[in-house]
């Protein structure tokens, strides 16, 4: 069972507090103060984060206005009905003659 589902790493290259913060542009002691709700690797007595946990954690602090998000968001709907008056029967296919 992997518990890292969300892991694509090809090579191995983890970052700890400080790397991992300058990547985020954070400080270290938000990483430390909120580990147990960040996706990480416990390593013995460290903590460290790949590149995939650094994306995770960007996608769960990601914060998009409500403005943003209504003009990201396709308008769903049903098309406004045609008055019956403008409805219009469709042209005659013109018949061609094979002579």
């Amino acid at each position: 069972m992997n518990a890292r589902t969300h892991c694509t790493c090809v090579s191995v290259q983890n970052l700890d507090y400080d790397q991992a913060a300058e990547k985020l542009g954070c400080k270290p002691r938000f990483l430390q103060d909120n580990i147990s709700r960040l996706p990480h690797q416990k390593l013995g007595e460290a903590r460290v984060f790949c590149e995939c946990d650094l994306r995770l954690i960007m996608r769960l602090h990601t914060v998009i206005p409500a403005s943003v998000n209504d003009q990201m968001t396709p308008k769903t709907g049903t098309p406004a009905a045609m008055p019956i008056r403008q409805i219009r029967p469709a042209q005659g296919r013109s018949k061609s003659r094979v002579g």
